[in-house]
């Protein structure tokens, strides 16, 4: 063979072995791949618990994306962002996923989203020369089978992880949504139908559950289909029948989460009322004892608005309420908490917890600050009152939200069931429960003015913690801060003079350099 074919059979067998170690690495690259991500928190990277859901998947996932094109900022970013991280979720998909984006400008694409679910929103835009004002969409359908959910207005990204995997899980587990109960005939606050913070809440937790409220007394007890409930500022006495079948719940091993108010204010009078729910013995069985107290700190706290006279006219103004504590303080080894920043505690009474036992893990996710005090017969209710301490007062770091974590005996063991049915059959009943979860707060405010942490809550006690560690990831997009007259004008002169003076510079040098040469000449 000639020195030529030599040559040219070589150059053939290294370009076919290129191509297969192209291949190679391809095929390799699909199963086993690094992204880089240099944030601080990894927002960009897709996270531990939203891999595994994605290998959850056992047939086709469908998403389509319809997002107006040429919004402004912050808009203008939104479709990026959330195209972005959907492809994340495609990569670990395992060819499970299949992403479309579609600029929605002929009718029928508009159609075609609509009856997805996604549906126009108003956009307004206004500049020194331009003014719009149009519907534009903001969309995302994913269909998973015969089941369908949709984003069908992304106005923000900060969560939009969250909000993609919570969205994903709900099609995985369509068949296995939770259910969370909440306590009524009292005179709580109604999670299901009220307006403001409790609507917002509730918005928030239908996405990934079933509400229902539950009334207890009857020969049933809590439905079988709860999951979880929630026991929120009960004003009136819950029966002993009530209370049984609250205990009877646990015993199932089923988590149950006490927000009881103590005291209640009445700012008609600026006196406190005392509520006899009568569930203190109950919740005190199980190791947590709530206090007829009120917290107070005079160093961090929320505030409200009071009527405060200026003149001849009453205004109200927010003005700082000792009774509001606000706090840091939390367990930050807590998967609940760990990621909150602060959290609002109005008209809060403290807790004592005991030391943990063997059957029975005591956890205080959050504390008041060193320098707040517990007060014993609270009557008075002007932000003026406690501007001093209390004679009364204690100091200290004071539990003010704390969680019970494993197997209880029934506060009924060895007495007698309250208001059985008589001559009807003897109602089972369980002596000790199986390993469950019991969370206790001395504010029934508490949960209006915390609803991330009702979120995470809501997930922790439905077992589902995978969904906690997600939403804690934030995606901020970067914002350009207006400058003053000031600093505009230093930029100016910065951007003339540096390049000059940068030119002059080189120049006065390169002279400088060429005169010994000269002279040596």
């Amino acid at each position: 063979m000639s020195l030529r074919l030599k040559l040219l059979a070589n150059s053939w067998l290294q370009l076919l072995l290129v191509g297969a170690c192209i291949v190679l690495v391809n095929l390799v690259g699909q199963r086993w791949f690094e992204r880089l991500d240099l944030t601080v928190d990894r927002v960009h990277t897709l996270s531990h618990a939203g891999r595994l859901l994605m290998g959850r998947l056992e047939k086709p996932l469908v998403v389509r994306v319809y997002f107006t094109q040429d919004l402004e900022a912050p808009y203008n970013n939104h479709e990026r962002i959330l195209v972005d991280k959907l492809e994340e979720f495609q990569a670990w998909s395992q060819g499970r996923m299949e992403l479309t984006v579609v600029d929605p400008r002929e009718e029928s694409q508009q159609a075609e989203a609509q009856r997805l679910g996604i549906t126009p929103i108003p956009y307004s835009f206004r500049s020194e020369s331009r003014q719009e004002l149009r519907q534009v969409y903001m969309g995302a359908a994913f269909i998973y089978g015969d089941v369908q959910k949709t984003l069908p207005a992304i106005t923000q990204v900060e969560t939009i992880e969250y909000d993609v995997a919570r969205t994903i899980k709900t099609l995985i587990d369509a068949d296995d949504i939770r259910t969370l109960g909440f306590l009524g005939g009292h005179g709580e606050p109604d999670v299901l139908t009220g307006r403001g913070p409790l609507e917002a809440l509730r918005k928030t937790l239908s996405q990934s559950y079933n509400l229902q409220t539950v009334q207890l007394g009857g020969e049933t007890g809590v439905p079988e289909a709860v999951d979880a409930l929630f026991i929120i500022g009960p004003q009136a006495q819950v029966s002993a029948r009530e209370q049984y079948q609250i205990d009877q719940f646990i015993m199932q091993g089923k988590p149950v989460a006490f927000f009881l108010s103590n005291l209640k204010p009445d700012f008609r009078t600026f006196r406190t009322q005392k509520v006899d729910h009568g569930l203190l013995p109950l919740v005190g069985h199980f190791g947590v004892e709530l206090n007829q107290d009120l917290v107070a700190d005079r160093v961090q706290n929320g505030k409200m608005k009071l009527p405060v006279r200026q003149g001849d006219y009453l205004k109200y103004l927010p003005v700082n309420y000792p009774l509001i504590p606000m706090t840091k303080r939390l367990a930050r080894d807590s998967v609940v908490v760990k990621d909150l920043d602060t959290m609002t505690f109005p008209f809060v009474s403290s807790i004592d917890v005991p030391e943990d036992t063997a059957a029975v893990d005591y956890e205080v996710l959050a504390r008041s600050g060193p320098d707040s005090g517990r007060i014993k017969a609270v009557k008075r209710l002007e932000p003026h009152a406690y501007e001093r301490r209390d004679p009364s007062e204690e100091v200290g770091e004071w539990p003010l939200l704390v969680t019970a974590s494993g197997s209880f005996v029934s506060s009924f063991r060895g007495r007698e069931i309250p208001d059985s049915p008589p001559g009807g059959e003897l109602e089972p009943f369980i002596e000790e429960s199986a390993p469950t979860r019991i969370v206790v707060a001395g504010s029934a405010d508490f949960i209006a003015n915390n609803p991330a942490f009702m979120a995470n809550l809501a997930d922790w006690m439905a077992q589902d913690e995978d969904l906690i560690s997600i939403r804690s990831k934030s995606v901020q997009v970067a914002s350009l801060e207006p400058m003053d007259s000031g600093e505009r004008l230093l930029v100016k002169l910065l951007v003339l003079l540096v390049p000059l003076g940068s030119l002059l510079l080189y120049g006065a040098l390169r002279s400088f350099r060429r005169r010994p040469r000269k002279k040596a000449a």
